[in-house]
């Protein structure tokens, strides 16, 4: 949960700051690329200024089915979009922090942490398709990689990373 805390650094820290030399942590972050259309249709929600219950949330997916606004329509393919409470975390979460791979490779070397590769097998054999084995540890290669499939990482980026 990093992603909704206030400080998601601070909170990587304190999990950095507690693993020994050597150890391996997995972490979730947002991708920015990959939610633009979350972020997008957050700001249209919070732009009406609305009190949020669950029947005004209902409301305002029903007019997203209804919209063939571009966001929207991306919005609709995703999974959580049709569950209340997981609606409730894409588009409502009170805080959502969003990260590019570069931010995330600046954060890995101010924490003293080794990028070990993402975790997602069907992400990485599509990398493969287009790039070397000797990239699969290139974050450049993989921004590079996220910038010409924008939606590869919609769920979250998932990677492991190891303690200096």
């Amino acid at each position: 949960v990093l992603h909704h805390m206030e400080d998601p650094m601070l909170g990587w820290k304190v999990l950095t700051d507690s693993l020994k030399v050597g150890g391996l942590m997995r972490i979730g972050l947002y991708s920015d690329l990959a939610r633009k259309p979350v972020a997008d249709v957050r700001k249209n929600i919070a732009a009406s200024n609305l009190p949020i219950s669950d029947d005004k949330i209902l409301s305002i997916r029903e007019k997203i089915i209804l919209s063939d606004k571009k966001n929207d329509k991306q919005i609709k393919s995703w999974k959580d979009f049709y569950s209340l409470s997981e609606l409730r975390d894409l588009l409502f979460h009170v805080q959502e922090h969003r990260f590019t791979i570069l931010q995330i490779k600046d954060c890995l070397s101010n924490l003293g942490l080794d990028f070990c590769g993402f975790g997602e097998s069907d992400i990485i054999s599509s990398f493969l398709e287009k790039h070397n084995k000797s990239d699969l540890y290139n974050l450049d290669q993989w921004a590079l990689f996220e910038k010409s499939n924008p939606r590869v990482f919609s769920g979250m980026y998932q990677f492991w990373c190891q303690k200096k």
